[in-house]
C-alpha cells in the first residue's frame, strides 16, 4: 500500500511521464513487440487506451464511461458473467448471457425458493489487498455505502434489481449472507455482476475515513480497497496502473500488469493498437472499425447484444408527440441504406420494436421498411402535409463516434417527405442528458444499452414511465406492465407472449424510432490471443497473451 504523499504527489508526476513513456517504448505494453509461434510467455502487461480522463477508481463518484472498464478490471464482484476465449475474437453472445455458478469471492448462490432473495456461501480465505479477510460485513457495509452516497449504485440495486433498500443484506454468519428483495426479481442476480456490484474492503476503507468524509471517497478515488485481482499502484488523470494483487488466489492468466492510459484523439488510439503499443482501444467510429477489418495486426471482435441506437421524439411535443407522426417518421427512414452508410455492416437495420436478440416476430404492419407514400399520407392526416421543421440534438458522445454521420443521413432521408431537420450540437454529455432528462428537446439521436439481456429491462429503459433513458416522456401503464412481467420473470411459461406483446406497442406507437441493431466490438491487437470476453463484460485476470 503506498503513502497518500507518494501517490497523490510523487505519482501525479511520474504517473504522466510513465504513460508517456508507456506508449512509446511499449508493445502491448511491454517493450519490444509481440511474441509469436511456441507457448505463451510467462508474463506480460496490457494497455488500453480510451478517450476518457480518469476520476479515480471509486465508483460512487464515477461519471465516465470508463467506469465499465474499471470495473472489468477490478471485479471483486459477488457474481460474474460466463465468458467464451476459444478463439482471438470469441465472445459469449447468449440471451440471457449465464452467470456462473462459482466465483472467486463466492463458493455458491441460489435465489430462494420463495423469489424474494439470493442466498450467498463466500469463498474461505479471500483476502484484499491491505490482507484483509472477506466476510458477509464487507458486503453488508458495501450495500450501505451505496445507499449513503452511490446515485448510480442505488438505481442499479434498488430500482432495476429490486433489492430492499431498507435492508439490502441479512448477515447470517461470517461466511453466509441473504441478499433481499421486496419482489421477485430476474434482474437482480444480474446486477451483482454489474458495474455497481464492486465488493470492498470494510475495515481498509474505514481505517482511512475521517468524521468529514465517513465512507472513505478520498481514499477510494487512488486506492483499490476490494477483493479482486488487481491492486491500483498508480493513478493520474491520465493513467491507471495496476498491478496483481498478492493475495489473490483465483483464477489467473499471464497477465501481470493492467495500464489504462487516456489517449483522446482516435487516430493516435488506431496508430499505436496497429504498432503494438497497445493492447486495446474503445471508442472508434464504423468508418475507422471498416479499415481496421483487413488489418494484420488488430483483431475485431463482434458481440451480439440487445444495443440499439434510436431517435428520440418529445411525447409532449405538440408535432412529434402525435403517434401518426412518429410512425411516418418511421416509414421515410431507409434503415438499410444507413446501416451501409454509418455502421459500414457493423449493425443490422431494426426491424422491431425489440432487438432481433430477444426473437419477437416481425410487425405487420412493419413500419421499419421503408415507404414514402405511407409516410406522406400519415402526415397529412396528422395535419402536416408540407412536413414541418424538425430541431434534431446530437452530442459528440452519443450515440458515440458516429453520431455526425448518423445525423446527416436522418438529415437528408427526412427531407424527402418534408421534414426539415435542424441539426443541434450539444458539445457536452452532461449537458445532453440533462437536457434528456428533463424532456427539452424536440428529438435526439441516443444509444440504447442494456446491462442486461432482458426485453422487458431493454423495453423500460427508454420506453418505461420512469426509465433510465426515458427522454420523451412517454408514459403508458399497458406497458410498463408489461415490462414488469419480463423483469420478474423472463423465463416463465407467459414470457414469450409478452416479449412479443412489448415489441408489437412499440411498433405501433414508436415511442422510440429505432434504427440499427448493434454488436459491442471488442478492437484488441492480435498479441492479445485469449481474452476471456461476453457481450456484457470482458474477464481480464484469466486473459493469456503474446503482448511483451
Amino acid at each position: 500500500m503506498y503513502a497518500r504523499t507518494s501517490r497523490r504527489a510523487g505519482l501525479a508526476v511520474a504517473g504522466a511521464i510513465a504513460a508517456a513513456a508507456a506508449l512509446l517504448l511499449s508493445a502491448c505494453g511491454g517493450g519490444g513487440g509481440s511474441a509469436t509461434g511456441g507457448d505463451l510467455p510467462g508474463s506480460s502487461t496490457y494497455v488500453i487506451a480510451i478517450p476518457q480522463d480518469f476520476q479515480g477508481v471509486d465508483r460512487a463518484s464515477y461519471s465516465s464511461e470508463a467506469s465499465k472498464v474499471l470495473a472489468d478490471v477490478m471485479q471483486s464482484r459477488l457474481l460474474e458473467f460466463e465468458t467464451d476465449a476459444s478463439t482471438p475474437t470469441s465472445c459469449l453472445s447468449e440471451v440471457p448471457t449465464p452467470l456462473k455458478p462459482q466465483t472467486a469471492l463466492v463458493e455458491k448462490w441460489a435465489v430462494t425458493p420463495d423469489g424474494l432473495g439470493i442466498d450467498i456461501t463466500l469463498r474461505n480465505g479471500v483476502l484484499s489487498s491491505a490482507g484483509n479477510t472477506l466476510t458477509a460485513e464487507d458486503v453488508s457495509w458495501t450495500l450501505d455505502r451505496a445507499v449513503a452516497i452511490d446515485a448510480g449504485a442505488q438505481t442499479l440495486f434498488f430500482k432495476v434489481g429490486g433489492f430492499d433498500r431498507a435492508k439490502p443484506v441479512t448477515v447470517l454468519d461470517p461466511a453466509h449472507l441473504r441478499m433481499n428483495l421486496v419482489a421477485r426479481n430476474a434482474m437482480a442476480p444480474y446486477v451483482l455482476a454489474s458495474v455497481a456490484g464492486i465488493i470492498l474492503d470494510s475495515a481498509d476503507v474505514r481505517a482511512h475515513a475521517t468524521p468529514a468524509d465517513p465512507w472513505g471517497k478520498d481514499y477510494l478515488t487512488d486506492n483499490t480497497a476490494n477483493f479482486g485481482p488487481w491492486n491500483l499502484t498508480a493513478f493520474t488523470s491520465q493513467q491507471l496502473t495496476f498491478d496483481r494483487n498478492p493475495n489473490f488466489t483465483g483464477t489467473r492468466g499471464n497477465i501481470d500488469q493492467i495500464l489504462l492510459q487516456t489517449v483522446a484523439d482516435a487516430s493516435s488510439r488506431i496508430q499505436l493498437l496497429q504498432s503494438g503499443q497497445v493492447a486495446e482501444v474503445t471508442n472508434l467510429d464504423y468508418t475507422q472499425l471498416e479499415h481496421l477489418r483487413d488489418s494484420d495486426a488488430v483483431n475485431l471482435a463482434e458481440c451480439a447484444n440487445p444495443a440499439r441506437d434510436w431517435l428520440g421524439l418529445n411525447a409532449a411535443d405538440p408535432i412529434v408527440g402525435k403517434p401518426e407522426v412518429r410512425q411516418a417518421i418511421s416509414y421515410a427512414l431507409d434503415r438499410n441504406a444507413i446501416n451501409q452508410a454509418v455502421y459500414r455492416g457493423f449493425a443490422q437495420p431494426s426491424a422491431g420494436g425489440l432487438s432481433a436478440q430477444f426473437g419477437a416476430p416481425a410487425p405487420n404492419p412493419d413500419p421499419y421498411t421503408r415507404d414514402l407514400d405511407k409516410a406522406r399520407k400519415l402526415l397529412a392526416a396528422a395535419g402536416h402535409p408540407d412536413g414541418f421543421t424538425l430541431n434534431l440534438s446530437v452530442s459528440p458522445a452519443q450515440p458515440g463516434p458516429h453520431s455526425a454521420n448518423l445525423a446527416a443521413i436522418v438529415q437528408q432521408q427526412l427531407g424527402e417527405v418534408g421534414i426539415r431537420v435542424n441539426v443541434v450540437t450539444v458539445p457536452s454529455a452532461v449537458q445532453f442528458r440533462s437536457d434528456g432528462l428533463a424532456h427539452t428537446m424536440q428529438s435526439w439521436l441516443l444509444a440504447e444499452t442494456p446491462a442486461f439481456a432482458n426485453a422487458g429491462y431493454s423495453g423500460w429503459l427508454t420506453n418505461g414511465c420512469a426509465g433510465l433513458q426515458n427522454y420523451a416522456g412517454y408514459c403508458n401503464p399497458e406497458f410498463d406492465a408489461l415490462t414488469a412481467e419480463l423483469m420478474a420473470d423472463s423465463a416463465g411459461p407467459e414470457a414469450r407472449a409478452t416479449t412479443d406483446a412489448v415489441a408489437a406497442l412499440i411498433a405501433a406507437q414508436q415511442p422510440a424510432v429505432y434504427l440499427a441493431d448493434r454488436s459491442t466490438i471488442n478492437i484488441r491487437s492480435v498479441c492479445a490471443e485469449q481474452v476471456p470476453a461476453s457481450s456484457f463484460g470482458t474477464d481480464y485476470t484469466e486473459a493469456n497473451t503474446r503482448c511483451q
